[in-house]
């Protein structure tokens, strides 16, 4: 919320409760036909649920824990390692991660061990045509998978620094959230086409998680305990617009649009998700839970969210309507207020650290797991704090 805006209404009673994990819920995804979610879970499951009752229609039991999974098709993959332990160990030190794949109608394996990441995976994403899977992990890289073949496209992207986020584009490019820095990834070329210093610009914050507007004109990050707002990013300039989205009181683990571009949802730390209107970064509805928050997601009819909790439950709300209405007014105001000339290609810019944007830059806005901090959160060294799902 916005200082001086009127603080939005609080939601307290959930639709459904979604109960049988038995450990914090790193992950989840809803499925294209609005009838099932799934999750993955620190107590080495992964779960499928029917929304209509809440019933659980599948369980495939891991050797380790699940970080993160995604939704392709009829499949889900999720990665797979030893977090139990992840917390007390050096952040270098070689722990082999894995990714599976698994057809949820037969149940069986359809592609895996898939092998290639030397420490945690902290997230996954899919290309928008479905034909690239990419993996981040605090090995530092991002490997991507043909996922016909499930093989490597390649080498993996050297990011340089733990990676706490992946997030495709509407238009195919990659965006990575780095600690200290966000990069966008041309993968034709397979250059990163710009880098700067976001949420750690800004009391040395750590850039936790991404969303792209639906034109990707611009980029949204969420900060840490150090910087703790939500951000929006001009991608041609990669200049700050507008003022930061503030109202969460600690570290944010995710951010994700609705498929209607005029709605974000963020889960905290703070035990609340937030849903802010698009076109005026004002939060427009919250959610309050008796703990931790690590994941959200839309439903397909962008009438409920989903969100996966540190006590091991998946809670599903309702999305207010007057909310849903007022969000798509903004937006349809917004765009015809600043329809203009069109903007130039995102891949013939590139941005260099000197171009890292101050506090309070105005530009003009125009208008879509991460537990790996979260691990770390009680760890002294600073270089080492995580603060979403996967490094609790």
């Amino acid at each position: 919320m916005k200082d001086g805006k009127k603080p939005s209404a609080s939601q307290r009673e959930p639709v459904k409760t979604f109960e049988g994990h038995e450990k914090d819920i790193a992950s989840i995804a809803t499925f294209p036909d609005g009838k099932r979610i799934a999750t993955g879970s620190l107590d080495k499951t992964i779960r499928i649920w029917r929304l209509e009752d809440g019933r659980e229609m599948r369980k495939w039991v891991m050797k380790k824990n699940v970080t993160a999974i995604a939704i392709l098709r009829d499949e889900v993959v999720g990665a797979v390692g030893d977090f139990d332990n992840f917390s007390t160990k050096d952040r270098d030190e070689t722990e082999y991660w894995q990714l599976w794949v698994h057809d949820t109608g037969t149940g069986r394996v359809v592609a895996g061990p898939l092998d290639g990441h030397t420490s945690a995976v902290s997230a996954l994403d899919i290309s928008p045509n479905g034909s690239i899977l990419a993996s981040g992990s605090i090995d530092r890289t991002v490997i991507l998978w043909d996922t016909t073949t499930w093989q490597r496209k390649g080498h993996p992207l050297k990011c340089e620094e733990y990676v706490s986020y992946v997030r495709f584009s509407p238009t195919g490019q990659l965006g990575v959230a780095t600690y200290k820095h966000i990069q966008i990834w041309d993968l034709e070329r397979r250059e990163c086409l710009a880098q700067f210093k976001g949420h750690f610009e800004f009391s040395g914050g750590l850039n936790i998680s991404l969303a792209w507007t639906r034109d990707a004109v611009h980029l949204l990050s969420a900060g840490d305990e150090h910087d703790p707002v939500i951000r929006l990013w001009d991608t041609s300039t990669r200049a700050q617009a507008g003022d930061p989205w503030t109202g969460h009181s600690s570290h944010i683990y995710h951010i994700i649009l609705n498929t209607a571009g005029t709605l974000l949802a963020s889960a905290s730390n703070d035990d609340t998700v937030r849903l802010w209107q698009l076109a005026t970064g004002t939060e427009v509805s919250r959610y309050e839970h008796s703990g931790e928050v690590w994941r959200v997601a839309f439903s397909v009819d962008e009438c409920f969210i989903f969100v996966a909790c540190t006590n091991g439950e998946t809670v599903q709300w309702e999305i207010p309507k007057d909310v849903l209405a007022a969000a798509s007014d903004a937006l349809a105001r917004k765009m015809k207020t600043q329809a203009g000339p069109p903007r130039r290609k995102q891949k013939d810019f590139k941005l260099h650290e000197s171009q890292t944007p101050l506090e309070g830059d105005s530009s003009p806005a125009q208008d879509y797991g991460g537990w790996a901090h979260a691990a770390h959160r009680h760890v002294s060294s600073r270089a080492h704090a995580f603060d979403v799902p996967i490094l609790r």
